[in-house]
């Protein structure tokens, strides 16, 4: 079973977001450009301009780029969920579920409230 954290907005009450929980395979091969790709525009900045630094000043060996890809995928969901917190998003609750359809209807079960912002 997979974990994601549903938040809403006062600001937009039409929308949710559903953030999964876990290790992302598309920061670990991209590196900040997945975080850019999964809009965490903040925190990819700032790991581009870290990795361009890393990468063009000091010249590290290949291992310790690729921990630092290890690093940001084992955080990069907790980066969106920074993210999305700073711009007014809140927690609704957490869900579980297969995938991300599967949660969406346990999500309806269990909050009857939501249906309306949810399109399918």
């Amino acid at each position: 079973m997979n974990f994601f954290t549903v938040y809403t907005n006062p600001s937009y009450p039409d929308q949710i977001k559903l953030v999964p929980e876990g290790f992302s395979w598309l920061v670990l091969v991209l590196g900040a450009i997945g975080l850019l790709l999964q809009k965490s525009w903040i925190h990819g900045l700032i790991f581009l301009s870290i990795y361009c630094s890393l990468r063009f000043w000091l010249h590290p060996p290949f291992v310790i780029l690729l921990i630092f890809h290890f690093g940001m995928a084992c955080f990069a969901y907790q980066f969106k969920r920074t993210e999305l917190q700073l711009s007014g998003w809140k927690i609704k609750t957490v869900i579980t579920g297969k995938n991300k359809q599967s949660a969406l209807l346990r999500l309806l079960d269990r909050h009857p409230d939501l249906q309306q912002k949810i399109y399918i």
